[in-house]
């Protein structure tokens, strides 16, 4: 009997030893390699693909870390380890792949790599990227059919204990010819939405392919009301906001003359093949600290640069060589307006796509980090450093026309008393302190 249990207690040891060396954990502190779980009723989110020194960024401001798929594991559990120990969730984007049979072996493969990964990584959440799988614009119901049924199988998938499903979708709610069930069903099973900065070409049109905002502020109010109205809780949804912008080349262009304003110049871009689609494979990704480095002049200086009205975003037209550029981005303004606006609709928060986009040693990116601050959506208090001159001459300007106008009367009154008192002349009201028992009539007063 005592060999027995001898044996089973040899087994015991055996299976945790082989436990422990199957989830090792790479962090200085074995505590933090458990799911951190915090909950967050405004947020701060940032994406992470790996490039740069983490060590630069605010992490006291950070909610959740979720990183791109082209992390390597090890840069992962770094970056796990970190956010953990900055009391931050940790996530890891998963492509959904567009394959609706759920018996395909490459999407088995796909569910059981996704799963085995999340555990490997302490994951608090897993990012689902859907925006493949919905992305067909014009789908018909029974493509919502398919997709309604790949996403129950897959929320069977991740059940408790794993970790918690957020759902990357376009801009707008996936609907298709008024059937909007695929939103209602992730509604119940997503933790939250995201939605995603490169979405907004997803399914506009634009027949004439023309340069424009990455980030148009239209879209992003439409596309919010669209959500809500489809009853999906601002509380569930976060906001994705590109610290990147796009280099479009332009085969042609035309200028409006403003007067008394900046020449507003349209630019227009190929088409993809002869066919009505855009080819916005030609268009260059630059990240904020390029265009920043790249063109700091136009960058820092509200006249050198162009501010759209109605999207709400920066662009920079420049020459290179012969060829015409025009340069889109999010920059001082247009960022400010859509933090603003995240907090003004009391959203979950938003989601910085990415944090490495504005991460350079070369770089003073402290105005950006700074508006991202907790208390933005706490107290609405912004660090912001104007870069306006004439709008903080202005200031000053009011500030001491009151100041001057105050003092002015304070003085009058002191000199007018001092008169009354020196020719014996009755104060203002002096004979109210004589009759108490007067009405409107009385002549007396």
């Amino acid at each position: 009997m005592r060999f027995i249990l001898f044996v089973l207690i040899i087994l015991c040891c055996i299976k945790t030893a082989i436990n422990r060396k199957i989830r090792v954990c790479s962090c200085s502190d074995d505590s933090l390699c458990s799911k951190n779980g915090r909950k967050f009723s405004r947020e701060v989110v940032v994406v992470a693909e790996g490039k740069s020194d983490q060590s630069a960024w605010h992490w006291h401001d950070i909610t959740m870390v979720i990183t791109t798929e082209e992390v390597g594991k090890e840069e992962a559990k770094k970056l796990m380890c970190t956010a953990h120990q900055n009391h931050a969730n940790f996530a890891f984007i998963r492509e959904v792949p567009t394959i609706t049979n759920t018996s395909d072996p490459v999407l088995l493969d796909w569910l059981e790599e996704t799963v085995k990964k999340e555990k490997e990584l302490y994951a608090d959440y897993v990012a689902l990227d859907l925006l493949k799988l919905l992305g067909q614009c014009k789908a018909d119901s029974s493509h919502v059919q398919e997709v309604l049924a790949l996403l129950k199988f897959m929320v069977e998938k991740f059940t408790s204990p794993s970790a918690e499903l957020v759902c990357i979708v376009p801009y707008k709610p996936p609907c298709y010819d008024g059937d909007c069930s695929l939103t209602q069903y992730m509604a119940e099973h997503c933790a939250a939405f995201i939605t995603s900065p490169e979405s907004f070409i997803t399914c506009d049109t634009n027949p004439k392919c023309i340069a424009k905002a990455t980030m148009p502020m239209t879209s992003l109010v439409f596309g919010v009301e669209e959500f809500i109205d489809h009853g999906i809780t601002p509380d569930k949804l976060l906001i994705g906001i590109p610290w990147h912008g796009y280099d479009y080349t332009c085969v042609n262009y035309t200028t409006d003359v403003k007067t008394g304003g900046k020449n507003q110049m349209t630019c227009y871009f190929d088409e993809r093949n002869n066919t009505e689609s855009c080819n916005t494979s030609l268009r260059e990704k630059m990240s904020l600290a390029e265009i920043k480095n790249s063109y700091p002049d136009q960058y820092k200086n509200a006249k050198s640069h162009h501010y759209h009205p109605i999207y709400r975003s920066d662009y920079i037209n420049v020459k290179k060589g012969e060829q015409q550029h025009q340069i889109w981005y999010e920059g001082h303004d247009s960022l400010l307006d859509k933090y603003m606006y995240v907090r003004s609709m009391n959203l979950r928060g938003m989601v910085i796509w990415t944090a490495d986009d504005l991460s350079t040693k070369s770089t003073d990116d402290a105005a950006e980090w700074n508006w991202i601050l907790h208390n933005l959506f706490s107290t609405g208090d912004i660090e912001h450093h104007s870069l306006d001159m004439a709008g903080t001459i202005a200031g000053i300007s009011v500030g001491c026309f009151v100041l001057g106008t105050l003092l002015g009367f304070a003085f009058g009154c002191a000199v007018m008393r001092r008169r009354m008192q020196r020719k014996g002349l009755r104060l203002p009201f002096h004979r109210d302190e004589e009759e108490t028992d007067f009405h409107d009539d009385d002549n007396t007063l």
